[in-house]
């Protein structure tokens, strides 16, 4: 009759071996048992520094995203009359998803980069839920002044982007 190898006969097998192995070579045996153990506690114990690779992969498509947005919002309160002004609050709306749509492709990979990553898409989440806010309200009545209400909600929420640029600028 033959049996069929179970778990147990290879963790036995692996057991009897490193004690043979041990018996035979008790030096080079336990150096590597020590040496094992301490490659794997450096190993989790090592913190890697993601920064440098994500201002060279991520950051730059990003800071293009969110020019395009700030300066869709500066040309809104410098335009002159009130269409344009108008025109360049939507188009600032579109270029905030831009940027929500762009940060969204990114995948950091560290734990830290994560959070401070989140904390950006956060904020243009809330950037965009805001405007459609503001955009809503200037329907309803149509005197709003919808920079200043967007200016206000800015503030707010700065905040929050700040927290990712903290991460970023941390050297």
């Amino acid at each position: 009759m033959s049996e069929e190898p179970t778990l147990r006969d290879l963790l036995g097998s692996l057991a009897g071996s490193f004690f043979s192995s041990l018996r035979r070579n008790k030096l080079a045996t336990s150096l590597s048992v020590v040496a094992c153990v301490l490659v794997t506690f450096l190993a989790f114990d090592i913190r890697y520094d993601e920064r440098p690779r994500y201002r060279k992969l991520f950051l730059p498509e990003i800071e293009r995203a969110e020019a395009a947005f700030l300066a869709a919002m500066q040309e809104a309160d410098r335009a002159s009359d009130e269409v344009s002004r108008l025109n360049y609050f939507v188009l600032a709306h579109g270029q905030a998803r831009e940027v929500l749509r762009i940060a969204g492709k990114q995948r950091p990979i560290t734990g830290d980069a994560m959070r401070a990553h989140r904390e950006l898409m956060r904020y243009y989440e809330l950037v965009i839920e805001e405007i459609a806010i503001i955009r809503t309200e200037m329907s309803l009545h149509q005197n709003l002044d919808y920079l200043a209400e967007w200016k206000k909600q800015q503030a707010a929420l700065r905040p929050i982007r700040q927290k990712w640029i903290e991460w970023l600028a941390i050297d």
